[in-house]
């Protein structure tokens, strides 16, 4: 058997992206995808929390040192993330080495040859037939739903049938835990299925849709286009997205403006709008490289980035003698969500924590948020006489 790739193309982090686009595994076929800075720091901070766990530490014993090859120190920001993933671990009760799972590795070729993963937290629930399956999210710009979650419940598939669980539990949890990134339902989500469900997922939706995967050449665009490895390559789904997006444009320059498109259209315009900064950025990922090469792109520049100014090692003191308690910040109370993380946080946040009200603004379908009802005949009640 040929030797399996460190990660598998047709694994769960990316399952909701070729499941939707299953053209992107070809097109991306053979392509070195660039690890960000983000991802790479994203990677530290998993490395982070399964040492911690298996170590036995809390994150911030660790802020100071280098995690996962990320040439950045574990910082305070790290830590506290970090943190609220090991607190929520660690609340599952009588956790040993038959029931409790770190960074759980799984291959199941009777299934798929490509499947294979691992997930970052797996707890078993035996004396209630209930499996978790826990994912850990560093990231602040992308916020993760744990509903109908493919990546884990791919994860809680490749668990029970690694381990063969599938007699034996009746319901899977899966968890997304994602401290950065702001959702109304908090930094830890969970979500439910039954395990005959689940099974009937795999192999009526994930199978077919991997050996799709494996010979089509569909492609559709939409915000999974963002961690394609195709994106900045001649995916033809983004061509063909732009030359819509300019017809588009060019109706908005013959008839006079926006309001010239019909409310179907003005949604297309902006989901390809959303689409062409996807493209955009990568654009700009190629340009950097080149100007970094000494090349030459019109109207581009390389620049320092900006940056806040800070104290010279060693001028606390002085300035303290100077200035006295003046030059000192006051204390300031912790965020709900960091609030959350702490021993009997939760409690706390319930009683004195709110959301406040926010103005209107246009997001994606997609977003987490809820629709608000606009409908001015919908605020009056009818008079009758």
């Amino acid at each position: 058997m040929p030797e399996l790739e460190a990660h598998s193309p047709l694994g769960a982090s990316g399952a909701y992206r070729w499941m939707v686009c299953p053209g992107s595994v070809q097109l991306s076929k053979g392509i070195v995808d660039e690890e960000s800075e983000f991802a790479a720091e994203g990677t530290a901070a998993h490395s982070l929390g399964d040492s911690c766990l298996k170590q036995g530490d809390d994150a911030w014993q660790r802020i100071g040192t280098i995690m996962g090859g990320y040439p950045q120190p574990v910082s305070k920001d790290m830590a506290d993330a970090v943190q609220v993933y090991l607190n929520h671990v660690r609340a599952y009760p009588d956790r040993d080495q038959s029931n409790w799972f770190v960074e759980r590795s799984f291959h199941c070729p009777e299934l798929h040859p490509l499947f294979y993963g691992t997930a970052d937290n797996v707890f078993i629930d035996e004396p209630n037939r209930h499996l978790y399956v826990d994912d850990y999210k560093h990231g602040a710009g992308i916020v993760v739903e744990a509903k109908n979650n493919p990546q884990g419940m791919y994860y809680a598939a490749g668990v029970l049938e690694m381990l063969e669980l599938w007699g034996k539990v009746d319901t899977i949890t899966i968890g997304i835990i994602q401290p950065r990134g702001f959702h109304y339902d908090g930094p830890i989500r969970q979500w439910s299925i039954s395990v005959d469900d689940l099974k009937e997922w795999l192999h009526d939706t994930l199978i077919p849709a991997m050996e799709t995967a494996l010979v089509s050449r569909e492609t559709k665009s939409g915000d999974h286009c963002r961690f394609c490895p195709a994106r900045g390559h001649a995916c033809p789904q983004l061509v063909d997205d732009m030359k819509e997006m300019e017809e588009l444009m060019g109706k908005v320059a013959d008839q006079g403006g926006a309001k010239a498109l019909t409310n179907a259209e003005l949604g297309r315009f902006l989901v390809l709008f959303d689409t062409a900064k996807i493209v955009a950025k990568a654009a700009g990922k190629t340009a950097f490289s080149r100007l970094q090469a000494g090349k030459k792109v019109p109207g581009r520049k390389l620049a320092k980035s900006k940056t806040n100014r800070t104290w010279k090692e060693g001028s606390e003191a002085a300035i303290i003698h100077k200035l006295g308690e003046k030059a000192m910040t006051e204390s300031v109370l912790k965020s709900p969500a960091k609030i959350d993380a702490l021993p009997g946080g939760k409690d706390l946040t319930a009683q004195h924590a709110y959301k406040p009200e926010g103005g209107l603004t246009v997001v994606s379908s997609g977003d987490t948020r809820k629709a608000q009802n606009t409908d001015v005949k919908g605020l009056f009640k009818p008079v009758t006489k």
